[in-house]
């Protein structure tokens, strides 16, 4: 593995997955094209009409299982933490406003033959057959460079910087599973060390700004 991290604070790091026993009943690049094959009930995020974490990775499996050798997918976990504040302050329709402009983007990114799903309130992962580099390509195209997310709310401009970790597989390598684990597992880390990070440049900064006291005369 490869991993690619831009980071900006930490989040709550999602739990395990579990992969539903069932098939799908289309290849996952098939049902992009088919109006009709939509994603069971089962598998869907309803507040996106993506898939849920379940039905991401049975997704993102079928996409591996078929890749010939010699190629490799790319996989991007994004992660907006300023989601639920965003909430809190705006109100839900505007989350909902900014929720739709996140799936329109990582719908581009994914393309017809790549998947993306919602695998947290705030964290959304992607799938796609094609090479790091121009995985990323697409991803600063759809996102820009560094990536943001931008709505016009009335007086108020909200930009919301999300953490973002990219990771190639290669046939063999790893179920998408173990990789979203994995990847889960090292965005939580880099996360947890940049809060510390920001934490003590805070006490630093505070140490710093206390008034000296006068010399005695």
């Amino acid at each position: 593995m490869n991993p690619t991290f831009e980071a900006t604070i930490a989040f709550d790091t999602p739990a395990g997955v579990g992969v539903p026993a069932a098939p799908l009943r289309f290849p996952a690049w098939m049902r992009r094209l088919l109006p009709f094959a939509r994603i069971p009930d089962a598998m869907r995020d309803r507040s996106t009409g993506l898939y849920n974490r379940p039905g991401l990775i049975a997704a993102a499996n079928e996409i591996l299982d078929a890749m010939p050798e010699g190629t490799a997918a790319t996989m991007i976990v994004v992660e907006f933490s300023d989601l639920r504040e965003v909430c809190d302050i705006y109100g839900r329709s505007t989350a909902r406003k900014i929720i739709s402009r996140v799936v329109s983007r990582l719908e581009r990114v994914a393309g017809m033959r790549g998947v993306v799903g919602r695998t947290a309130k705030s964290q959304f992962t992607l799938l796609v057959p094609i090479a790091n580099r121009d995985a990323l390509e697409r991803l600063h195209s759809a996102l820009g460079k560094p990536a943001r997310i931008e709505l016009d709310a009335g007086d108020n401009e909200i930009v919301l910087v999300p953490d973002l970790l990219v990771d190639t597989v290669e046939p063999g390598d790893a179920t998408a599973q173990e990789l979203y684990r994995r990847m889960c597992r090292e965005l939580s880390r880099i996360q947890a060390s940049q809060q510390r990070r920001l934490e003590w440049m805070a006490s630093q900064r505070e140490r710093h700004s206390r008034p000296m006291s006068l010399p005695a005369l």
